[in-house]
């Protein structure tokens, strides 16, 4: 997906103690508040998973050179923007 010439390439990772899913692809945002929004939704999404199989598990938004903006955990409250 090309956005345009302002937009950032971030990766969403899921992370549990132990276990990683890494996003080798990435996903173009305008900002990093729109990275933030994705996350917390997929986070809140899966929070929701009846199985409660995310248990444990957080969303994790990070640069192509690996700087990590923020976590999410998806079994607790999520966390405002700072």
């Amino acid at each position: 997906m090309t956005i345009g010439c302002c937009s950032m390439r971030f990766f969403i990772d899921y992370t549990a103690e132990g276990q990683s899913l890494y996003d080798y692809q990435g996903e173009e945002f305008l900002s990093c508040n729109d990275a933030f929004d994705f996350a917390e939704a997929t986070a809140h999404a899966l929070k929701n998973d009846l199985a409660g199989l995310w248990k444990g598990w957080s969303v994790e938004v990070r640069s192509a050179e690996g700087t990590k903006y923020f976590s999410l955990p998806i079994d607790t409250a999520l966390p405002a923007i700072p």
